[in-house]
């Protein structure tokens, strides 16, 4: 009589809430500006999805069902809705779901070597359909080669489109142009693009044209990648532009970026609903577009808007050379003659950042009419993060303040609720 083998009785996975805490800290936070993780968790049962929006700016979550907690993850600035391409959601359960599938590794000795590259498994499934996944990751990769090196003497720049759509030539592969360093100088990582298909085979060269295209949640110079993503479904397009970072696109916008290092998710939707003016959408757009388009030209900027009824604010801090309808100097007749009289959101987007990346802040007012550019701004009293951060906190206590370092973080500040005289960070980005 054959004696039949127990079964070992199987136990659900779990994870453990200090270790989960550590990594959300580590690996999780860093995607997203002035986002934070409360101190105390929320009991959850099994029949709870392990992500899972608890208000506008809090998100729960867990990696496991059976977890008897789940961490709450929280912003100042609400998260983008479920609609939205560019959702934070998205990220977090990339997030929790390759932490599942490593859950019980990490409880070893290999913890450390398995998370070293942890981030870059959130990007690629946070932006891919499951069938590119790998295919987005090889390509990730091989951008991050390519940036760490130099050819003849010079920065790498490159571009990469996934089309799960597309039949390629399977003998011609993703390889062929890595190995032999070809892909680094076939495509320029702003107007032209090696595609591939779900597979990495080659598929064709693209040389891309700007015309016509708004791209309004990318930098412009990387605007034709945005909008190639947008005309088919599950397009992924990865660039390496000449300062070293590496940028996302997916559905006809910029999902991440890495630079000086990190990984970071760029939420687009969110921000512009939290400018407290202008109120004309078109005008938000085209203040959001600069704002980009400055950070990714590595140009440090300061813009203000004016609210309405705010102008004699606005002129007591400013000197009569800088206000453009006095024509006063040199400088605000020269430009004056440049603009013509058009409104901000009217002038050429190349235009716009010009003009932003001149020392000094740029200053429109709530209909978009340019008020100034290259002001020095009168400040009363001295605050912490140089000149332009200060600039910009007293532009916002009139309307809206927005400061790009050179390194690329973004910051904007608007009044604080119920203090005419003080002002707050109302988004971060990068």
């Amino acid at each position: 009589m054959a004696i039949k083998k127990r079964k070992r009785p199987s136990f659900p996975k779990v994870m453990s809430e200090d270790l989960l805490r550590e990594i959300s800290e580590e690996y999780l936070l860093p995607f997203f500006s002035g986002a934070s993780i409360d101190s105390v968790s929320d009991e959850s049962s099994a029949s709870e999805a392990t992500v899972a929006f608890l208000n506008p700016q809090t998100i729960g979550f867990k990696v496991n069902k059976s977890d008897t907690y789940r961490l709450k993850f929280r912003r100042d600035q609400p998260f983008a809705k479920k609609t939205d391409p560019a959702r934070e959601v998205r990220v977090v359960e990339a997030f929790a779901s390759i932490l599942a599938e490593m859950n019980d590794e990490l409880k070893g000795h290999l913890k450390e070597d398995l998370l070293s590259t942890f981030q870059r498994r959130v990007v690629a499934r946070a932006v891919s359909d499951a069938s590119v996944e790998k295919q987005v990751l090889i390509v990730l990769d091989q951008m991050s080669s390519w940036a760490a090196r130099l050819y003849e003497g010079s920065p790498i720049s490159s571009a990469v489109g996934i089309d799960p759509a597309a039949i390629g030539d399977r003998e011609v592969d993703i390889e062929a142009f890595a190995s032999n360093d070809i892909g680094a100088v076939l495509s320029n990582g702003h107007s032209s693009l090696l595609t591939f298909d779900s597979r990495l085979g080659f598929v064709e060269h693209l040389t891309l044209n700007s015309g016509g295209i708004s791209a309004k949640a990318a930098p412009w110079e990387q605007a034709q990648f945005a909008d190639w993503t947008a005309h088919g479904d599950g397009r992924v397009a990865v660039a390496l532009n000449a300062h070293g970072e590496i940028l996302v696109f997916r559905d006809g916008q910029l999902l991440f970026s890495k630079r000086n290092g990190s990984w970071h998710f760029l939420t687009h939707s969110p921000v512009l609903s939290q400018m407290a003016v202008p109120r004309n959408p078109k005008i938000r757009e085209a203040i959001y577009e600069t704002v980009l388009d400055a950070s990714f030209g590595r140009r440090g900027a300061c813009v203000g808007v004016v609210g309405s009824g705010r102008s004699e604010e606005w002129q007591a801090m400013a000197s009569d050379d800088d206000r453009l309808e006095l024509k006063a100097s040199k400088k605000s007749k020269a430009i004056s003659r440049i603009i013509q009289g058009r409104k901000f959101q009217d002038l050429d987007r190349t235009l716009r950042q010009e003009l932003v990346s001149i020392d000094g802040a740029t200053v429109i007012d709530h209909t978009g009419s340019v008020l100034a550019v290259g002001a020095i701004v009168r400040i009363r009293k001295s605050v912490e993060g140089g000149g332009r951060t200060a600039a910009a906190e007293a532009l916002a206590k009139v309307g809206l303040g927005i400061k790009i370092s050179q390194d690329g973080s973004i910051i904007g500040f608007r009044p604080e609720t119920g203090k005419i005289s003080s002002s707050s960070a109302a988004f971060r980005l990068m």
